[in-house]
């Protein structure tokens, strides 16, 4: 950042500079001009004395705009920077970052800890660097009066500066940190809780949770509490050893008055030069706190940078060129875990094939590895007879039509959250995809239509009208495959055969592959994949799994005893 802004930088740090000798020189100035005024001398010899004074006045408020307005702007940049680069880092991790990791804990990341970098510079680097240049002329300035009190003042600005925010780290060691942290599980649980809070007020849960991000809130409150009391001893040592500086050099001074080693009128200038000059060291504190801070910040990013990535960075990928999928004795291990292993079936160009079993089984990492967010650790996957690897996450993603299980939609129109599927769609093509989507007629009473305003994440929509909507946006994509994940969670029966029946009409002519647990009009599909403990323990077509009475037959016996034939 310093060499990309090395000029602004630079600029910043002489206004800081000049704004704090500005002020001294105004004081001193000021002090001067009443001691000379006392001894009635003519007024033309005060006239220079005077136009110092205002000079100063005005020039202290210009640098102090000037230091502001150049060291917010180079702080502005930074973040800027810095959340393009953290957005760089992480776009090829997501969606397997998602996997393990907390959204809130994410967003907590990617604003609350950036924004504590801004810090770094506003109230780190800036304030030391300026203390130093400032604290250097003022004892050199000292010097040419007496070398005694500029070592003095040396001392007490020193003391001032460095001992009295070391005695304050000290006594605050680990609060910046444990703040960050508790800041972060705060914001944590807040985003659980209100993406959440349908199902806790569902299923009573809201109190338990409400007392959680409660004590959560009561712990930030206490060390924050304890932060001010460290910056509040802070602050009243600071300015003790500031006036007892002031008056340590005064009475230094008296005597060399008297003595005739300093003129008479310099005692007010000298004492009010030493008093103002702490200014410079005043927010050293501040910036020793500051700076355990953003160091904690700063490891949380580099923590989320340094994610290894979930798939090979390929540096030519190329186009697809067909639509037939085969995985071969693929397996999949995360941490040490494996989740599927030896996976072998083909999904031909036009096929349709189920993914059935109970849950914990590996459908979910099938349809990760199919979508390329992770690569497998062992086998291959190819697609149009090429390794998965040499085609890019996006360029498969061209190819995908996916129903997720779960759907996120934009706080935006019905119109917009379905245009992500393909922006060109004319009206036409949005209310054709509604139509088999079985949700044209809900749309149609809606008093704005398609221009409707759903709120964050759907707000304004059931369980099954978003996951409708997640349908038409797949139908509006229009791709050679389509995935399925669960494609009919929320709807009721009715409505879930007449979409299962739109949708294996829509993929008559597409690749399909289905997760479901639900098993229904499986025997539509032409091979059905049976998964338990991350392998495929049977497979063929409905009628056949049937006949071989195993774990198939089973599942649908035990649903069929829940929920009728």
């Amino acid at each position: 950042m310093v060499r990309l802004h090395r000029w602004q930088v630079l600029l910043s740090i002489v206004a800081a500079v000049c704004t704090i000798l500005a002020g001294i020189g105004l004081m001193t100035s000021s002090g001067y001009l009443i001691s000379r005024a006392a001894e009635r001398p003519p007024i033309l010899d005060l006239m220079l004395i005077i136009v110092a004074v205002r000079f100063f006045a005005l020039s202290r408020a210009a640098f102090r705009y000037l230091e502001r307005l150049v060291s917010h702007d180079l702080t502005f940049k930074w973040l800027m920077t810095l959340r393009v680069q953290l957005y760089r880092a992480l776009e090829p991790l997501i969606p397997g970052l998602l996997l393990h990791r907390k959204a809130g804990d994410l967003m907590g990341r990617m604003v609350a800890d950036l924004d504590t970098l801004q810090n770094d510079y506003l109230r780190v680097a800036a304030p030391a660097i300026t203390a130093a240049v400032t604290v250097s002329v003022t004892v050199i300035a000292l010097h040419f009066f007496s070398p005694l009190i500029a070592w003095t003042a040396f001392i007490f600005l020193a003391l001032n500066g460095i001992a009295v925010p070391w005695y304050a780290t000290v006594r605050a060691r680990g609060l910046g940190r444990e703040q960050v942290l508790a800041r972060s599980d705060l914001q944590a649980a807040l985003v659980e809780d209100i993406q959440g809070v349908g199902d806790l007020l569902l299923l009573g849960a809201d109190a338990t949770h409400r007392r959680r991000t409660h004590n959560r809130s009561l712990r930030l409150g206490r060390l924050q509490g304890r932060q001010a009391v460290v910056t509040g001893l802070q602050d009243a040592l600071s300015h003790l050893c500031a006036h007892l500086g002031m008056w340590t050099v005064l009475l230094l001074a008296i005597p060399l008055v008297s003595a005739g080693a300093i003129a008479g009128v310099h005692l007010a200038l000298l004492t009010l030069a030493v008093l103002t000059s702490f200014e410079a060291v005043q927010s050293l504190g501040v910036a020793f706190q500051f700076h355990e801070q953003s160091r904690t910040a700063a490891r949380r990013l580099d923590d989320l940078r340094n994610e290894p990535l979930p798939i090979r960075v390929t540096d030519a990928p190329k186009p697809i060129t067909g639509t037939d999928i085969h995985f071969e004795h693929a397996t999949f291990a995360y941490h040490a875990e494996v989740t599927l292993s030896d996976i072998t079936f083909s999904l031909p160009a036009g096929r349709r094939v189920a993914v059935v079993g109970p849950s914990g089984a590996g459908k979910s990492t099938l349809a990760h590895l199919m979508l390329r967010f992770r690569d497998p650790t062992a086998g291959i996957i190819t697609w149009a007879d090429c390794e998965l690897c040499t085609y890019s996450q996006e360029e498969i993603l061209r190819h995908v039509a996916v129903v997720p299980q779960h759907i996120h939609l934009f706080n935006s129109t019905l119109r917009e959250n379905l245009r992500l599927a393909r922006p060109e769609a004319d009206e036409q093509a949005l209310w054709t995809a509604l139509e088999q989507a079985q949700l044209a007629d809900w749309v149609r009473r809606l008093p704005d239509g398609l221009d409707t305003f759903i709120g964050e994440q759907g707000a304004g929509l059931s369980g099954g009208e978003r996951q409708r909507m997640a349908i038409a946006r797949a139908m509006l994509k229009d791709a050679p495959v389509l995935f399925l994940d669960e494609p009919t969670a929320h709807l009721d029966a009715d409505t879930e055969q007449r979409v299962i029946a739109a949708l294996l009409t829509f993929s008559r002519k597409r690749s399909l592959l289905w997760i479901t647990h639900r098993l229904i009009r499986l025997e539509d599909v032409h091979s059905i994949l049976v998964m338990e403990q991350g392998r495929i323990v049977e497979r063929g077509p409905h009628a056949q799994l049937i006949e071989a009475n195993g774990l198939y037959a089973r599942m649908l016996r035990q649903q069929n005893q829940v929920l009728g034939p």
